[in-house]
């Protein structure tokens, strides 16, 4: 009952906080849609921006490879530039006077000749243009080796398809709801472990080191509500600030993924189907227990700080101890079993990779759940604790 009681009057306190709104509700539902829709723009405005480019080209050995360097000239979206010597050609490339390079030797004819492969060397700058300006060269490199082969084939009275060995069928058995799951399913933990530690982060500095700056908790430390009840209701209201946030965020990806104009409808109806009810309340059930776990150890080191921005201080690196396993999630080869079952924050990722994808084991679920919910009781035993102390209380 007395546990009740902190909790009504700590939230009631938290809720009065026009910040605590800002970051709990207003943040997370806006944020997640701009985010998406910015890194979506942005992307879509480069690629077309790389594809549309009109590529300096230049071409050493035209009078080698005069049908290659025809190949060049008469394809769209490239403009050829002759005078360069051929010693500046990777400083101009650096420069940007240059996009890309292309050098042949003069045995060239006489290797092809020979049925021979021909040397080609292709002088770009990888970090330029997404990648694309190689790709259109190597398009037209690959279209005019196609027609080198048709006319060695002819001449050998051959037929083309005779370079074929294999004539390879790939049948892939796993489901619409795996396939989604390992591309988008790696994504779904950043949203609700960064956002369920956002939303514990600011109500627990507050109920901690902000109460000690207003001096008000000695008035709920004279109530006749014990440690135990004091801790386990502050604990509540920021376990609640956290799950609500988490759950807001996963909202404001939902609408997000109803306002991309540019996503197709078939997309957008397997990610319905993936995301179906009894998936969505599995994945925010891992939300519960690292929110816990989340609330619990800030709010220890809440208390233990002297003032507000000292707390602030000492929580803020552990937004980068939370990111790293979460990322480490997404890697290839990351799979949930029975070691990574057991590491906090790497096992909500994984898990939820999981569940999105359909091939959740259930032992190794259980394995999950239980490593966070000891992990979450162990910080708030921790917590109790700590606040039990005299010297850390009173500590400012």
């Amino acid at each position: 009952m007395r546990i009740w009681i902190i909790f009504k009057k700590e939230l009631k306190d938290i809720l009065r906080d026009r910040r605590t709104i800002m970051m709990m509700v207003v943040f997370p539902l806006l944020l997640v849609p701009a985010l998406m829709f910015v890194v979506n723009k942005v992307q879509t405005v480069q690629s077309k921006k790389a594809e549309d480019k009109i590529l300096k080209f230049h071409f050493v050995g035209k009078e080698f490879a005069p049908k290659l360097y025809q190949d060049f000239v008469s394809a769209e979206k490239m403009s050829i530039i002759s005078e360069v010597s051929e010693d500046s050609i990777q400083s101009y490339i650096q420069d940007g006077t240059l996009d890309i390079a292309l050098k042949v030797d003069e045995d060239y004819i006489d290797i092809l000749d020979q049925n021979g492969k021909a040397k080609i060397q292709i002088i770009y700058k990888g970090s330029d243009a997404m990648g694309v300006t190689k790709k259109r060269v190597k398009m037209i490199l690959k279209s005019h080796e196609r027609d080198i082969i048709k006319l060695r084939m002819n001449r050998l009275k051959l037929k083309i398809d005779i370079v074929d060995a294999y004539d390879i069928e790939q049948i892939d058995v796993s489901s619409t709801q795996e396939k989604f799951g390992k591309i988008a399913g790696g994504f779904l933990p950043y949203i609700f472990i960064i956002f369920g530690f956002m939303g514990a982060m600011y109500p627990g500095l507050d109920l901690g080191a902000g109460e000690k700056e207003r001096g008000t908790l000695e008035t709920i430390l004279s109530s006749p509500a014990s440690r135990l009840d004091i801790v386990i209701g502050k604990f509540l209201v920021i376990l609640t600030a956290a799950v609500s946030t988490a759950f807001i965020a996963m909202g404001g990806l939902y609408i997000a993924l109803q306002q991309f104009p540019e996503m197709p409808a078939e997309i957008l109806l397997i990610i319905q189907e993936v995301l179906s009810l009894k998936v969505f309340i599995m994945i925010m059930g891992l939300v519960v227990p690292v929110s816990a776990f989340f609330s619990a150890m800030i709010l220890s080191l809440s208390i233990y700080a002297k003032s507000f921005k000292e707390a602030q201080s000492i929580v803020a690196p552990l937004n980068i101890v939370i990111i790293f396993p979460a990322m480490i999630g997404t890697m290839p080869g990351m799979e949930l079993n029975t070691m990574t079952a057991l590491i906090p924050v790497l096992n909500v990722s994984l898990a939820a990779k999981d569940l999105v994808a359909g091939i959740i084991n259930p032992f190794l679920m259980m394995e999950v759940y239980v490593s966070l919910f000891a992990l979450a009781g162990l910080s708030l035993w921790f917590c109790v604790k700590w606040f039990s102390r005299e010297e850390t209380i009173f500590r400012n």
